[in-house]
């Protein structure tokens, strides 16, 4: 027993899992829509690229992709937005790097760009792919050359991270653009240890109320692609006037946070707005969450954890 014993002691301990983290930078579109990016390097160069905590996969236009991932062959793919954006093109493999984490994994190289059947009158519903960039609202010269979608959702081109072998990463977004954020991947035990842990379904919902004049509770998520708090559903809904407070909750009886938001205040990125969307009514935050919490998503334990910032 003594001698399994020093023989277990001699052992080298479990390697830890490569840290990294990365700047984000907030970026302001000429009409004063909100983005923000960070850099990757893609094919051996840097590229810059928009975040979008609302969608899966790294799709990359194929100015962001020469030269391995433009000669590259692989399957169809289709992926669409809730702006109505869609992208088709194909699945290939390339060198991706996130600090110094590295290795290759599957992206979309987009080879065309429209806009859904149901949203005709898309933001790029008139884009010129040479000018055109991801996140750019359709104008001209603006935007960004790729789309790092880490959503918590499998799809035929998987969460970027989770391919690179990360599992846990943390979100922080710049409150302004005289700011700098940043998103850390592998934090360690220590950094995750103050988070307040929720639990996400496989499309990375969670139970979310936002209550005012009235109180509407659906599966909800944040999405930093996207300003607004939003209420999707068939039936017509009328947001409430600025200047309205409003409780925001995620989760459910003891493990709930609660925010509180003033709609209508671009510091708290909290205007509020109706999107028509299917029977199911659903909640999207936007980036309003990231404003108030430092935000950990851990995929192992599929959870979310909200640290005030």
């Amino acid at each position: 027993m003594r001698i399994a014993l020093l023989a277990l002691a001699l052992l080298p301990a479990p390697a830890l899992a490569q840290r990294a983290e990365l700047p984000v930078r907030e970026v302001d579109l000429p009409n004063g829509d909100r983005r923000f990016a960070m850099t990757l390097r893609i094919d051996g160069r840097p590229v810059e690229v928009g975040i979008d905590t609302g969608s899966t996969g790294l799709r990359v236009l194929p100015r962001g992709l020469w030269p391995t991932g433009t000669a590259a062959r692989g399957p169809t793919v289709t992926y669409s937005y809730g702006a109505g954006t869609a992208f088709s093109g194909h699945a290939v493999s390339v060198a991706v790097g996130a600090g110094d984490i590295g290795g290759t994994i599957k992206v979309m190289r987009i080879e065309a760009v429209g806009c859904t059947a149901a949203r005709l009158d898309c933001p790029v519903a008139h884009a010129d792919l040479t000018s055109y960039g991801v996140q750019g609202d359709g104008i001209a010269g603006q935007g960004f050359a790729a789309i790092l979608g880490i959503r918590v959702q499998h799809d035929q081109v998987d969460n970027p991270f989770l391919q690179l072998g990360v599992r846990r990463w943390i979100v922080e977004l710049p409150t302004s653009a005289a700011r700098t954020g940043r998103i850390v991947l592998n934090p360690t035990d220590a950094e995750v240890a103050d988070f307040a842990r929720i639990a996400v379904d496989a499309n990375g919902t969670t139970p979310v109320c936002l209550e005012g004049p009235q109180k509407i509770c659906a599966r909800g998520f944040f999405d930093s692609g996207a300003a607004g708090l939003r209420v999707i559903r068939a039936d017509p809904f009328r947001p409430w006037p600025n200047g309205t407070a409003a409780t925001i909750t995620i989760g459910t009886d003891a493990a709930a946070q609660r925010m509180t938001v003033t709609i209508g205040r671009r510091d708290e990125a909290s205007a509020l707005l109706y999107a028509p969307g299917g029977a199911e009514t659903r909640l999207s935050l936007g980036f309003a969450p990231y404003f108030h919490w430092s935000v950990l998503y851990d995929a192992d334990a599929h959870q979310i954890g909200l640290k005030p910032r």
